[in-house]
C-alpha cells in the first residue's frame, strides 16, 4: 500500500503539471497537489484518518458538481483531434473523472488504514500508560 501511495503521489504531480494550460489552472493544480501531498504523507505513514474522510467528501462534492454542469456528454476525446479540448463538456467530464480518481484513492487509503488498525488492535494515536509515572496514576491520598 505504501508504494501504491508513492506512485499516486507522482501521478497527481503529473496531473497538476497537465493543468498548466487549463482555463483555471490554479484551482486544479492546487487540488491535485493536495492529493499528491496526502499520498506522499500516506507513503510516509503520517496519515490522518479524519483528513482522508473530509477530503473524500469535499472532492466527491466537487466531482458531483462538475458532473451536474455537463449539458451533453461528449466523451473525453474529440474524433480526429485527439485529447485537445473542443467543448466545455469534455473539460467538465475530464475534471470530474480526475476528482473521482482522487476520491477513490482517499477512500482506499482510509479503508486500508482502518483495516490495519482493527487487525493490529491499536490506534495510531494510542498512548501507552506503562511509561507513565505511578504518581500520576495513583489517587492522591488525603493526610
Amino acid at each position: 500500500m505504501r508504494y501504491m501511495a508513492l506512485c499516486f503521489s507522482f501521478v497527481y504531480v503529473l496531473f497538476a503539471y497537465w493543468q498548466i494550460n487549463d482555463p483555471d489552472p490554479i484551482w486544479w493544480m492546487a487540488l491535485y497537489l493536495i492529493a499528491a501531498a496526502v499520498s506522499f504523507r500516506t507513503f510516509r505513514n503520517r496519515y490522518s484518518q479524519e483528513s482522508l474522510i473530509i477530503l473524500s467528501i469535499l472532492y466527491l462534492a466537487n466531482a458531483i458538481n462538475s458532473f451536474q454542469q455537463i449539458t451533453n456528454y461528449e466523451g473525453f476525446f474529440t474524433e480526429g483531434a485527439g485529447i485537445s479540448m473542443k467543448t466545455i463538456n469534455q473539460e467538465l467530464a475530464r475534471e470530474a473523472t480526475g476528482l473521482c480518481i482522487c476520491v477513490f484513492t482517499f477512500i482506499t487509503y482510509s479503508i486500508y488504514f482502518f483495516a490495519m488498525e482493527k487487525r493490529i488492535g491499536i490506534k495510531k494515536d494510542y498512548i501507552q500508560t506503562k511509561n507513565v509515572p505511578s504518581a500520576i496514576t495513583q489517587p492522591i491520598s488525603k493526610t
